[in-house]
């Protein structure tokens, strides 16, 4: 009987089968998402930012560049002085999503303000900002300004838990591909320490996948709390409302799905004793499978959503480039530690390389060209123009991956030098270590730009506003224990307005902070500010005019004043320039088709290398003949 015939084995495969079916239907549905844009920008206000409207409004609006959640949205009217404005309240609004409505009651003449906090509905992103507005005649010198002002909400520690997670999902996803593509058996024809010094690094390189897999979800999990507390009071109403009322959620749950399934496949592989169910093709095709979903999640849950037309194409770009990447940087991760370890293989570290080097070497050499191209595409998409490419942070934690990209790609080059052809021959070298722990290294450096990338607005986003608009401007300081956050919004002459995030960096604070004022003028002018929300504070007030000015900001903390001086530049109204004419994108599709026809060639010219070597068949009367002679 045949092992496909045997009934003992049918189980088995229905539960591949199973398993196979459940990854596709959840790709098929994840697919056709709509993806994040990863920020939600605040793009238009009505009243206009710094405008003064005669009419008193009943309704102010607010809309953003991308959905988002009216569960864990607020916003509130505050007066000249930071006191909440009685009888405003949010309204339902049936005109999109991506709008907020704030009902407001009969204003008197004056000065107002729009404090606002929203959750982007796909990716949990939080932005607040203020808008500002003056009912009644304009106040002298203040010009009619239209800004969207926002902040971005992300803290520092977001951009670390990205980090470790694109880190272990990349030792996950290439642990997996180096026990399967890299290390897979090695022929008969092997020598008997080699054969057992590949099983036991196959052994070793799925054990980290398994472990890496299942750190992923840990840092997941605490991405839910995280995100959890910065949407309201922490418990699982708040975190249960987040997982089944946001997209946001909905993704999180898929990508934690998929880890655990992962991690359990590769603790299952590496199994000795692993049952006939885990033999043959059908568990790395389900590897793949269950591998191609979370990347997908985390292209969903990326900046590849707002680019119009092409959503599609660029959510695709970017789950290629994050599945190259995590194949690539995560099995250089995996082979530097297997042989780092102690008591390694057998048959030797270098003898283990070189036997297998090769398949990496093709594998990385894929990866690379697939990463450069995708990323190519995707810095058309996300940067608007050349001169956009120094203008904002986003463009240089682009232009520093590009170039710790490069420098990885070096020491993976070199590497492939030292195993392979005339040039190993010419070092009389064996395949060093240190250059694959360098670029291990220089991979892991790479990661954590990626997750900062991930974190940061694209410069595409700044233009739904208006060209040239004035936007608010943070600077940040402290003062002992005391870390303090300016915005000026719209930093520009006339009325403005000031927040001021004030906290004190121990636990507990020494005491509790009594009021905020901030100075300008040489302390000729002060705004006191009301707390809004705990250690938020807010105030309205005028600056004189364009150009330097002192601004400080003023603590009173347990009886003791602390002062926090800050160099301001008050900006003057500005034209809106003309539309960019370098464009980005063209540059970096011609780049990115570039690279791909590259690799194609390439890809030709080694399959025709490979046919060329190979023996030429034999006729089948030639081999009947070679095989009587042998009888004989």
């Amino acid at each position: 009987m045949s092992r496909s015939a045997d009934p003992a084995r049918r189980p088995d495969a229905r539960i591949w089968l199973r398993l196979l079916g459940t990854a596709g239907a959840l790709l098929l549905v994840l697919l056709p998402a709509r993806p994040a844009a990863a920020h939600a920008v605040l793009v238009e206000s009505q009243p206009a930012n710094g405008t003064t409207v005669t009419a008193v409004p009943r309704v102010a609006l607010l809309r953003f560049s991308e959905d988002i959640s009216p569960e864990f949205s607020a916003a509130s009217l505050l007066d000249s002085t930071g006191r909440a404005v009685e009888g405003t309240r949010i309204a339902t609004d049936r005109r999109g999503a991506r709008q907020l409505v704030l009902e407001l009651p009969t204003l008197a003449p004056g000065t107002y303000g729009i404090a606002w906090r929203v959750l982007a509905e796909d990716d949990g992103h939080t932005t607040d900002g203020v808008v500002i507005f003056t009912v009644g005649s304009p106040s002298p010198g203040a010009p009619a300004l239209q800004a969207a002002e926002f902040r971005d909400g992300t803290p520092p520690p977001d951009i670390v838990r990205r980090w470790l997670g694109l880190c272990l999902l990349a030792g996950l996803i290439g642990g997996l591909a180096v026990a399967a593509v890299v290390l897979r058996p090695v022929g008969a024809a092997a020598a008997e320490p080699i054969r057992v010094a590949v099983d036991e690094a196959r052994r070793r390189a799925l054990t980290l996948a398994a472990g890496a897999g299942g750190l992923a979800a840990v840092v997941g999990g605490a991405d839910l709390v995280a995100q959890t507390y910065r949407s309201g009071p922490l418990g699982f109403s708040t975190a249960a409302t987040l997982l089944s009322g946001t997209r946001w959620g909905n993704l999180w749950l898929a990508r934690e799905a998929m880890l655990l399934a992962l991690a359990a496949v590769a603790a299952a592989l590496r199994s000795p004793a692993r049952g006939p169910h885990l033999r043959g093709p059908a568990p790395w095709v389900a590897v793949g499978l269950l591998g191609s979903v979370a990347v997908t999640v985390e292209a969903l849950g990326g900046h590849a959503a707002s680019v119009g037309a092409t959503r599609t194409v660029a959510v695709a770009a970017i789950a290629v480039h994050a599945l190259t990447a995590c194949l690539w940087l995560g099995g250089v991760v995996t082979l530097a530690v297997v042989l780092a370890r102690r008591g390694g293989p057998a048959a030797g570290r270098g003898d283990l390389l070189k036997a297998v080097g090769h398949r990496f070497t093709v594998l990385a050499a894929v990866c690379v060209a697939l990463v450069v191209a995708t990323g190519l595409y995707s810095a058309g998409r996300e940067v608007e123009s050349v001169r956009a490419l120094v203008d904002t942070t986003y463009s240089r934690l682009l232009i520093a991956k590009g170039v710790l990209l490069s420098v990885a790609g070096g020491l993976g080059l070199a590497s492939a030098l030292r195993l392979h052809g005339r040039t190993a021959a010419r070092l009389a070298a064996p395949p060093s270590r240190r250059l694959l722990a360098a670029e291990a290294t220089a991979g892991v450096v790479l990661l954590l730009l990626a997750g900062a990338l991930v974190e940061t607005p694209p410069p595409r986003q700044s233009t739904a506003l208006d060209a040239g608009a004035p936007t608010a401007v943070t600077r940040n300081g402290s003062v002992g224990d005391v870390v303090v956050s300016v915005t000026v919004t719209p930093n520009q002459p006339g009325t403005n307005g000031f927040t001021v995030l004030a906290a004190s960096s121990r636990r507990p604070p020494p005491a509790e902070i009594e009021d905020v004022t901030v100075e300008f003028d040489r302390g000729s002018t002060a705004v006191p500010l009301r707390e809004i929300e705990p250690g938020r504070y807010f105030g309205i007030g005028n600056l004189s005019g364009p150009g330097l000015v002192q601004v400080t900001a003023v603590i009173h903390r347990g009886g003791a004043r602390l002062t926090v001086p800050l160099q301001w530049s008050v900006s003057a109204p500005a034209a809106a320039p003309p539309p960019s004419r370098d464009r980005l994108a063209p540059i970096a599709n011609a780049a990115a088709a570039a690279v791909l026809g590259l690799l194609a060639v390439l890809a030709g010219w080694r399959l025709t290398a490979v046919r060329r070597r190979r023996p030429a068949a034999m006729p089948t009367g030639e081999v009947a003949q070679r095989i009587r002679e042998d009888a004989r």
